[in-house]
């Protein structure tokens, strides 16, 4: 198996160190990369959160191929090893299991495509997609994950306003009927979209249409709410779509897949939180959230 490049798109040497403020590595290092045997990349490889962490970069790839990626995506869903999210700050999906479901998940080609009660998740992981963190290589917790997608491969469509886009034919579950609406977050990095049948929910997106997102919401909220219908979020690595009860003021989000549209927090216009942010290189797709174990009883 070669071992991947720690490159990030973040292609600049440090004036002081020498070493690249994106990958961690020396101009010579990143010169004979292609040359190296494998063991001197390891060795390489083992350096570079040393290096980043004294240069006060947070952000580091981890050298998983595409097939560690599709492996941990696997395991991380088959055992509720902890949540999936995708979206942007203010407008997200999570997918995990409840306690009392279980989570199917199958391979097709290079798509893996989950499904538990209330929700379903795919994903395609290929050659364009990275692992990375923002966590320090020594914490005693396991690391919150980032699969980035090079951005010149993921961009998704953006729509500025609320758009009717017709039949979802990337649907994970029965449609019929059903008409998928973009509610225009106008955000490069992911598409919230609501998918209806015919009744008071899409009247109510019908007439709101063109209007961006934070001018459209109190004219649509109350019918989503009452008929409570798919939620799906779309990124540069997939989608995750979310069924069941639109929790109303007062009530907490179900243990599951569920979503979040808070305005206050999308008018930040952030992507990720606040000390996640990836080389301009990339898109966001998904992020990982180990599951925190109970603490011991004394």
């Amino acid at each position: 198996m070669t071992i991947t490049s720690p490159c990030t798109g973040v292609c600049k040497l440090d004036d002081a160190t020498g070493w690249c403020l994106g990958c961690g590595r020396s101009g010579d290092e990143i010169a004979g990369w292609r040359s190296f045997p494998e063991g001197l990349r390891a060795q390489v490889w083992d350096l570079v959160p040393g290096r980043l962490s004294q240069m006060g970069i947070t952000c580091r790839r981890l050298d998983w191929t595409t097939g560690d990626i599709l492996n941990f995506v696997q395991e991380s869903c088959a055992t509720g090893r902890g949540t999936w999210v995708m979206g942007v700050v203010g407008a997200v999906a999570e997918f995990s299991a409840a306690p009392d479901a279980t989570t199917d998940v199958a391979i097709q080609g290079k798509d893996i495509v989950m499904q538990t009660k209330n929700g379903a998740m795919r994903m395609t992981i290929n050659d364009d997609v990275r692992a990375m963190t923002f966590d320090p290589p020594d914490i005693a917790m396991p690391p919150r994950i980032v699969l980035a997608v090079k951005r010149e491969r993921g961009r998704l469509p953006v729509a500025a306003g609320l758009k009717d886009l017709g039949t979802d034919h990337a649907a994970l579950s029965q449609t019929t009927g059903e008409r998928l609406f973009d509610l225009g977050l106008g955000r490069k990095e992911a598409r919230f979209a609501v998918r209806v049948g015919s009744g008071k929910a899409r009247a109510a997106l019908k007439a709101a249409s063109g209007l961006p997102v934070l001018q459209n919401l109190p004219l649509i909220a109350a019918a989503l709410i009452a008929e409570s219908p798919t939620r799906v979020v779309d990124t540069a690595l997939g989608r995750i779509e979310v069924d069941g009860l639109i929790p109303t003021d007062g009530m907490t989000s179900p243990i599951g897949p569920h979503t979040h549209l808070l305005p206050d927090h999308l008018a930040t216009g952030r992507a990720l939180p606040l000390g996640m942010d990836l080389p301009r290189a990339y898109l966001p797709g998904a992020i990982f959230y180990p599951r925190i174990p109970p603490a011991p009883d004394n």
